[in-house]
């Protein structure tokens, strides 16, 4: 049910309603990302309705004196009660539900006692339908960017029992914003809002406002800095200065980021970073061809190798390189001392994930979260039923079972895994990790490539022969030879700490005498089964 249908139709059909016989609802939950807009659209909403708003906040009702937020609050609804009495059609909006009316807590009992408050006077309401003239004057609606962090109680039946997610602003709907926000901006010919949009995935209402902003004030300073005149105008590069300023609010109070990291940043891996690319960036660049053939975007990938393989490095690049919104998650976030707090969290990952689509949800030594549900049954530990239970709601949210408002489309999970055959079989059934890609130990060309790619920025010597270190260091990773040219220009800097410019062979061969690879030929091996198990 919207906005307009819960407060516009007991108005416009009032007749209608009576003659079904029907209460109508009365409490609505907005719900939505900081930003996205929605105490905007109530107000925009009422004042298309011709609907008095009534805002309430924290801030308004608590007091510090006990009995006195209760007190604020009673008031607040006797004011509401009187407009809807005299005929004036209201609204009731609780901002930022989530601080007046929190999960209620015994090591709170002020804030339990305003929401035992908030919940008797909701019913309260409810039983007053019929002494006003109209039905549906009197309209409450909350505002929350998290819907799970309201007392439970708030969203029954007969209170706020009608929820709206208000997502993120598609690039349709961003070029819009934006094209509001720089009406009065004299933009230069080089500016194409649509561009614009296309980068500011992630980006709220709020922050393409302030986006806007940003680029006006970079344009007035670098006129300012180079030669004033009277023809200033807001260019492209503006825009671009603006966007590398301006994080999506999402990104400032979570873990979701755009990665810098970028595929020359990784040597070798050819194979891998082709079907990455294939099923990051290509359902996104040829959408109308995947429609076209039928074709589903793959919902998640396994990065599985030997340990030291650049399997996060891959994965950081790959969002670097498609755009998408990155967010990283490790076994160290999801367990918990407290029974469903990382089933929890893992469902709030998803959630931002969505809010930011398109985007990247990396899970980062998965085996390590999700084993196997069978091999860990034989354990009755409070580990293994963890690991479960977050087994469970990784498969639930992947199958998009409890996606209530907004599909996991958008979204791809992408996991990596030193021990891919401790993962439980039912994560790599199709529709959940179906793209299974192994990311073996570098072959002499890639381990070139690596070594290339490591001593970039590093003065080396004539004397060097890259091709030939990397025909000496077989089994090791790409971790390793990062290592090894490390040590080789520190072998440099001890020799002649004022004197060094150049990193020599000398010093490659000293670094590689002391190195061991890290890799043993039985980690090695059982990847390899592995990977020859699942082409059977």
């Amino acid at each position: 049910m919207t906005i307009c249908a819960l407060t516009g139709w007991p108005l416009i059909y009032k007749s209608e309603i009576r003659s079904l016989g029907a209460r109508w609802p009365r409490g609505l939950l907005l719900h939505g990302p900081p930003g996205c807009g929605k105490t905007a659209l109530v107000q925009s909403v009422a004042d298309d309705l011709g609907v008095a708003v009534q805002k309430v906040s924290s801030s308004d009702i608590y007091g510090a004196f006990t009995g006195e937020s209760e007190k604020r609050l009673r008031e607040a609804f006797d004011k509401a009660r009187a407009h809807a009495a005299s005929g004036q059609p209201t609204v009731l909006f609780f901002d930022e539900l989530e601080s007046l009316a929190p999960v209620r807590d015994a090591n709170r009992p002020h804030e339990a006692r305003v929401v035992a408050q908030l919940l008797t006077l909701l019913d309260g309401a409810a039983s007053d339908t019929g002494r006003f003239c109209a039905q549906g004057h009197l309209t409450f609606i909350g505002a929350t960017t998290d819907p799970n962090s309201i007392d439970p109680a708030l969203r029954r039946l007969g209170r706020l029992d009608h929820e709206v997610a208000i997502g993120l602003p598609t690039a349709e709907e961003r070029v819009q914003i934006l094209q509001t926000h720089s009406q009065a901006l004299p933009l230069g010919n080089d500016v194409d809002l649509h561009e614009i949009g296309a980068k500011a995935h992630g980006y709220s209402g709020a922050d393409l406002a302030a986006v806007t902003r940003e680029a006006a004030l970079h344009a007035m300073h670098s006129s300012l800095a180079n030669s004033p005149t009277t023809d200033l105008s807001v260019t492209r590069s503006d825009f671009i200065a603006a966007l590398r300023k301006v994080c999506p609010s999402l990104s400032r109070s979570s873990d979701v980021s755009l990665d810098t990291v970028s595929w020359r940043d990784i040597g070798g891996y050819n194979k891998v970073k082709e079907r990455l690319q294939q099923a990051l960036e290509w359902p996104v660049q040829h959408a109308d061809a995947f429609k076209r053939l039928g074709l589903h975007a793959p919902r998640g990938v396994l990065l599985y190798g030997p340990p030291g393989c650049s399997k996060t490095t891959l994965a950081r690049a790959a969002a670097g390189a498609s755009g998408m919104r990155l967010q990283v998650l490790s076994g160290a976030q999801l367990f918990s001392m407290y029974v469903g707090e990382g089933e929890g969290l893992l469902r709030a990952a998803f959630q931002r994930s969505r809010m930011t689509a398109p985007s990247i949800l990396f899970i980062d030594e998965i085996d390590a979260i999700v084993g196997g549900r069978a091999e860990e049954g034989a354990s009755s530990s409070g580990s293994s039923d963890a690991s479960t239970r977050i087994l469970s709601t990784l498969l639930t949210e992947m199958d998009g079972l409890e996606s209530s408002t907004v599909l996991s489309t958008g979204v791809l999970v992408l996991a990596a895994t030193n021990r891919p055959h401790v993962l439980d079989a039912a994560l790599l059934r199709p529709g959940r990790l179906d793209v299974l890609l192994y990311v073996p130990p570098p072959d002499s060309e890639e381990r070139h490539e690596i070594l290339k790619v490591h001593s970039r920025g590093m003065p080396v010597a004539q004397d060097v022969d890259l091709q030939a270190l990397a025909q000496r260091t077989d089994r090791f990773t790409g971790a390793d030879l990062s290592n090894l040219c490390q040590e080789a220009a520190l072998m440099g800097l001890r020799e002649g700490m004022d004197h060094a410019t150049e990193v020599k062979r000398m010093h490659f061969e000293s670094a590689l005498a002391v190195a061991q690879p890290s890799l043993s030929v039985e980690q090695i091996r059982r990847s390899e089964d592995f990977r020859h198990y699942r082409r059977r």
